[in-house]
């Protein structure tokens, strides 16, 4: 019972010289909480106020996500809880930089290790309280305006957790660093390489691999830091915080706390052994342990000097000479900084030469792994007996991805979830064909994103450029495209994603034309679709644009589209059979003009005078507002004229596609890029074109501009 009321006295005792971390801890917190309840609040009614809701319930559960938005996962809340944390352990155990306050403190009849434990747990109770303060008064505001409910109260519990042991973890890093050294600064030193070490780390290894490996991407694996709580604060709560419920909320977060739970207790732990192990002499020293100096310093130095020579690399426009003079240059002055700071002595700049030549030999490591790529990553290519499936994106076609529940998701995400190929062998070709190859020497060279799934469990993701000129590559692209496994993952209604009931629309166009497609023919036609899309491979896409598209329109405003090709017989005979087809070629009786424009791209290409590249350059740097004071060096080749005649009308629209239906798969001169077309309907035709507008974008086919067209745009010298 003696302990018991020693430890509680030495609390109370510890709380009197600790009033002004209360204040601010309860203050701070009831200020942020009931603020932005408040202003969250606020902003749903006046938004209510305005008509932004059709119905009260609408309205009511817009409230409630106002109210979880506040008090649950903020992502206003953690800079507090790093400024509380930092304060609380700083001012906690600031004792021990001074040691006349040490030797009081140890004179006092209180063990060493109780008065650690009483500091430690105060500190919690600071933070608690003033956060179980704040959540009090902002749940309170929120009930006396009915926006809390049992969700938004599961969410606000599984929150307290979350940012309970985020706190922790900031609390334990801040008494490391104090445990560590001697002096404020170096504290603050050192608690922030703490908090930010990996986050740099990832950036700066990142950062070189876009730089230096050319099959690098991020298109199917996204990587992050692995182990820093703060940045899955910053970034994984915003997922938390878009928690449809808090089943949800909890299972994204509850791992997340585990793994926090964990490095929080490690770091206690270290901590508490370094504040055992510390002499009193230590007051005032900038490092503790001397043992620690060339540990810290490698550490510091290394990553240091990356960031330097990288920031020269990019301004430098890639000149790999001056990176690694910029990184061996600032690796010995970081050095020399840090022996200063070690020793308060700036004759101690070149003490302890053996860590700083350790941490120059580092840096020139991390640039020769990445320079010539001494782990291989250009160069991997899984054995075809490794490989469980593979998916992979083709460049040539895009489209809006939704889930089953009326959610956006990337295309990457929706290939990676429903896209499985099994036949490997044409993917590993391509990669054993073109991965190594020269992209220059390719005579159309498109990128390609891989996802090896290995049958170890392992996700490996590369990019890498394929010729769609070169016979073998197109061979194994059609094999790829042609299978069942590619199209599910690629085109939502092989999927099956989302079910017609959801369907509230079709439509149909040709480019121009916009029909309406009755929703009970929907089944009908995408079976036939289907069917066509038996013939789809590379070769189709490669060597035909679309005729037209089928645009489905669901629920909550969700599109997709489908695709339909002059040999989709079925198709086409089901928009026949309800009259909404329409061909892609124009008649020219229902068109009023057709202005032609010719940019003369050929003319800049072989302009080589460099006053004419100058004042391209100015031309683009002074903008439109002050295009009149360029005019004297710019050279503008545009021609543009416009055909009024059927006859002539009539050749152009033989020979034109519209430009948002121009397959993406098609080769460069496939279509004429240099010509722009704006064909305008009659007024008073019937035929059903899109009436928000009044003209449309066509490009000419390839080598097929009519002569008469040639001539009227042919630039003149003035």
């Amino acid at each position: 019972m003696t302990s018991k009321n020693s430890f509680w006295a030495s609390s109370r005792e510890n709380h009197k010289r600790r009033i002004w971390v209360w204040v601010v801890a309860v203050m701070s917190q009831m200020l942020v909480y009931s603020s932005m309840t408040m202003i969250y609040l606020s902003r749903i009614k006046n938004q209510y106020e305005m008509g932004a809701f059709r119905t009260v319930e609408a309205f009511r559960q817009a409230m409630y996500q106002a109210a979880r938005d506040a008090l649950a996962f903020s992502d206003n809340l953690w800079p507090v809880i790093v400024f509380l944390g930092a304060v609380i352990g700083m001012q906690g155990f600031s004792y021990l930089y001074d040691r006349r306050k040490v030797d009081m403190y140890h004179s006092v009849p209180v063990s060493k290790q109780k008065r650690f434990w009483v500091i430690y747990v105060n500190g919690i109770i600071i933070y608690l309280t003033g956060n179980l303060v704040g959540l009090t008064t902002g749940t309170v505001i929120a009930a006396a305006q009915r926006a809390v409910n049992v969700d938004v109260l599961a969410n606000q519990g599984l929150a307290f957790v979350w940012n309970f042991l985020f706190f922790l973890f900031i609390y334990h890093a801040m008494m490391l660093a104090l445990m560590l050294t001697g002096s404020r600064f170096v504290t603050l030193c050192v608690f922030g390489a703490l908090m930010l070490y990996e986050i740099v780390a990832y950036w700066i290894l990142e950062s070189m691999k876009w730089s230096f490996f050319k099959t690098a991407t991020s298109y199917y694996l996204y990587g992050n830091p692995k182990v820093s709580p703060l940045f899955d604060c910053m970034n994984e709560g915003l997922d938390i915080k878009n928690a449809s419920d808090a089943a949800e909320a909890a299972r994204l977060c509850l791992p997340i706390c585990g793994k926090w739970f964990v490095i929080a207790a490690v770091v206690l732990a270290v901590a508490y052994f370094c504040y055992v192990k510390r002499q009193s002499e230590a007051a005032g020293k900038a490092i503790v342990y001397r043992v620690v100096e060339p540990i810290i310093k490698i550490a510091v130095v290394i990553p240091a000097g990356l960031i330097v020579g990288m920031i020269v690399y990019e301004t430098s426009f890639n000149n790999e000479m001056l990176m690694v003079i910029g990184m061996l240059v600032s690796g010995v002055i970081f050095c020399a900084v840090m022996e200063v700071l070690f020793a308060f002595d700036i004759k101690s700049l070149f003490h302890h030469l053996w860590s700083g030549g350790i941490a120059l030999a580092g840096i020139l490591a991390v640039f020769c792994i990445y320079k010539w790529d001494l782990i291989g990553y250009d160069r991997y290519i899984p054995d075809g007996n490794e490989v469980d499936s593979i998916a992979i994106s083709v460049s040539g076609y895009y489209d809006s991805y939704w889930n089953e529940n009326f959610e956006y998701i990337s295309q990457a995400d929706f290939e990676k979830e429903h896209m499985f190929l099994t036949d490997t062998e044409p993917v590993l070709t391509l990669a054993r064909q073109f991965q190594a190859a020269d992209r220059e020497k390719m005579a159309d060279a498109r990128s390609v994103q891989v996802l090896y799934r290995l049958k170890s469990g392992r996700e490996v993701n590369r990019c890498f450029m394929v010729d769609y000129e070169d016979d073998n590559a197109q061979d194994q692209l059609n094999r790829i495209l042609s299978s069942e496994a590619y199209k599910k993952g690629v085109f939502q209604d092989m999927a099956d994603v989302i079910s017609l009931d959801k369907l509230v629309s079709m439509t149909y166009s040709n480019g121009a034309v916009k029909v309406t497609i009755p929703k009970e023919a929907a089944k009908k036609i995408k079976e036939a679709w289907m069917k066509d899309m038996e013939q789809y491979d590379f070769t189709l896409v490669r060597e035909n644009h679309p005729c037209g598209q089928i645009n489905l329109q669901y629920i909550n405003y969700i599109s997709n589209r489908m695709l339909v090709y002059e040999g989709f017989e079925n198709t086409i005979a089901c928009l026949q059979e309800l009259e909404v087809y329409y061909p892609v070629k124009l008649n020219a009786e229902d068109i009023d003009c057709i202005t032609v424009t010719n940019y003369h791209n050929e003319l800049l290409e072989q302009n080589d005078d460099p006053e004419d590249a100058i004042a391209r350059e100015t031309y683009s740097a002074v903008g439109a507002l002050e295009a009149e004071f360029a005019e004297a060096v710019y050279v503008d080749y545009t021609v543009r004229e416009t055909f009024y005649e059927e006859e002539q009308i009539s050749e152009i629209l033989e020979n034109i596609h519209p430009m948002w239906m121009v397959s993406e798969y098609a080769a460069p001169e496939a279509t004429e890029s240099g010509y722009g077309i704006e064909v305008v309907f009659r007024k008073d035709t019937a035929y059903p074109y899109e009436r928000d507008s009044y003209y449309f974008n066509y490009y000419f086919l390839g080598g097929q501009v009519p002569d008469f067209v040639v001539e009227a745009t042919a630039y003149e010298e003035p």
